[in-house]
């Protein structure tokens, strides 16, 4: 009997630790799913709110649609490794260097196979090739067992009459082997190597006519000639010279004269770390470079700012692996060489911008006149060292370095992208300009509790109301500076004072729901524990009765 009453409490004992364990993530999900429910609203209103933003252009989200998969050639064969992609201006067809099966590839616009230039042709080792505007290709091909010689192999347009090039002429030119080539306006070439400090220029057959070498330093070593390992010409004649080595662009006009410089060696988002290749749309205002060891592409503005970064390591479409050039066709699509994938993806790019835009998509440094000070200020504290810039992006100049603890006033932001956030301050001493203030979804600030007024209310609760009563009195401000006579108003004024009143209606919903959901959040917290409470109650009944049980027996 005794032993039968013990197994049945054993039994019990189990199935109330069985439901014990089940009943707890149930009410601790309970609990935070109604708390994320209830911020869920609240962040659509940010997202909305964000949009009208100080009537600044800016990009609000950038699709990538993979249109097609280049992975075979007319016979149903595979790509292996392909290096190189060129889009023909003329015929409008595509060329892939199939580097695995050492061939050229040839595509039509709509990306059907053709035919392919190989052995036959003459072409056995191919690096890169660069289409003038007669139809000849100019071939970069390495040494091989036929040919012990780096050369260029120059087809007519009937891809017949094969001439090769030898380089003579420089320092380097008896081992020089070419790995890019692009053809300029006034019918020169521009050719980079292996490991080779600066581009060779020569004419169209072959004679050696000098070297276009830039010189910088990476971070603090000596100045040094700087190693090219990617050369594009765009329709106006500008040149870009691509720098794995310094993960920077140089960039020099048709005269070769030089204009600017842009690009920034790193790992992180809007840096480079092994840039492999580099193109230009036709219209000049998008450049997009490959990181080969980020397995990514960025995106820069024609002037050189960073604006945006897709791809990534994967096997799907939109991801990349090891990526080693990048085109633009004539229809604006963006072809990627996803050389270990062994395929070439042809991308389609859309960029949706806010509703009020500006002419500069970057904003510059803001003056005390155009950006109100809050009336009552709201201080923040930095929590590592930043550096104040002058423009809301890393390339831009250094106002000062600030240090760890640093206090200073938020009045105004720009977000990057989604893991970045610009911020227009004020520091103590009177000091304005741009920091980074979220970088790579880590925020670099927090905020300094003791500058505010003391009151008697929940310090959180009043912090969040504050933060909003700013936001609202920056917005009534900027609405007195834009009030003009009805009389006098143009139609631009007034849609300037529409999307003032729109932020101020917006700021004055938040205020109003950040109350609510304060109050609602205690109320799911209070709801949850005192759930909890009974249910582990009930629990600890079951037990005692159970135990006063056995004793009896």
């Amino acid at each position: 009997m005794n032993e039968r009453s013990g197994l049945h409490n054993r039994k019990y004992l189990i199935i109330i630790g069985i439901i014990v364990l089940i009943l707890m993530p149930v009410t601790t999900s309970f609990q935070y799913g109604l708390i994320d429910l209830l911020y869920a609203e609240q962040v659509g209103d940010v997202k909305a709110e964000s949009v009208f933003s100080m009537g600044r252009k800016k990009l609000v989200s950038t699709k990538i649609i993979c249109l097609q998969i280049i992975n075979e050639d007319y016979k149903g064969s595979n790509l292996s490794y392909p290096g190189k992609v060129v889009t023909d201006p003329v015929k409008k067809e595509i060329y892939v260097v199939d580097s695995g099966n050492g061939r050229i590839l040839i595509y039509a616009s709509d990306f059907y196979p053709l035919l392919s230039i190989d052995k036959k042709y003459g072409i056995d080792s191919p690096l890169a090739l660069a289409i003038d505007f007669e139809g000849y290709l100019f071939i970069a091909q390495s040494k091989s067992k036929r040919n012990k010689k780096g050369r260029i192999s120059v087809l007519n347009p009937c891809l017949g009459g094969k001439k090769d090039i030898y380089f003579k002429g420089f320092e380097g030119a008896d081992n020089f082997t070419p790995n890019n080539i692009a053809i300029s306006n006034r019918g020169y070439l521009y050719v980079t190597g292996n490991s080779y400090r600066g581009v060779v220029v020569m004419d169209k057959n072959g004679t050696f006519s000098h070297l276009l070498t830039p010189v910088d330093r990476s971070g603090e070593s000596q100045v040094v000639k700087a190693r090219i390992c990617d050369v594009e010409i765009d329709n106006h004649g500008n040149i870009y010279l691509l720098s794995e080595d310094m993960g920077r662009i140089y960039v020099y006009d048709s005269q070769e004269r030089y204009l600017f410089k842009f690009g920034q060696k790193g790992g992180s988002t809007g840096k480079l770390s092994r840039p492999r290749g580099i193109t230009v749309d036709g219209d000049g205002e998008r450049i997009y470079v490959i990181d080969y060891m980020r397995h990514t592409a960025n995106a820069y503005s024609g002037d050189g700012q960073f604006l945006f970064e897709f791809g990534g390591k994967g096997w799907g479409k939109g991801w990349f692996q090891y990526p080693t050039d990048i085109a633009v066709d004539s229809l604006g699509n963006v072809l990627v060489v996803d050389t270990f994938n062994h395929r070439v993806q042809v991308l389609k790019i859309q960029e949706t911008f806010s509703v009020e835009k500006v002419k500069e998509s970057i904003p510059k440094i803001t003056t005390a006149k155009e950006v109100p000070k809050a009336k009552i200020p709201e201080y923040y504290i930095l929590t590592s060292n930043m550096n104040l810039r002058e423009e809301s992006n890393t390339n831009s100049r250094i106002i000062k370095l600030l240090r760890k603890g640093e206090e200073f006033q938020i009045l105004d932001e720009h977000e990057q992208d989604e893991l970045n956030q610009w911020y227009f301050i004020e520091t103590v001493p009177g000091l304005r300009g741009w920091i980074c203030g979220i970088y790579n979804g880590k925020a670099m600030f927090k905020r300094k509790f003791d500058k505010f007024p003391s009151i008697k209310t929940d310090k959180t609760k009043y912090v969040k109301k504050q933060k909003t009563i700013n936001a609202i009195t920056i917005i009534k401000d900027s609405a007195k500076e834009l009030q003009i006579p009805a009389e006098e108003a143009s139609e631009d004024d007034k849609k300037k004072q529409g999307i003032v009143l729109k932020q101020n209606q917006i700021a004055e919903g938040n205020l109003n729901q950040e109350v609510e959901t304060g109050r609602l959040m205690s109320v799911a917290k209070m709801v949850g524990y005192f759930f909890l409470l009974i249910v582990f109650f009930v629990l600890f009944i079951v037990l005692l009765v159970l135990m006063l049980k056995r004793l009896r027996v």
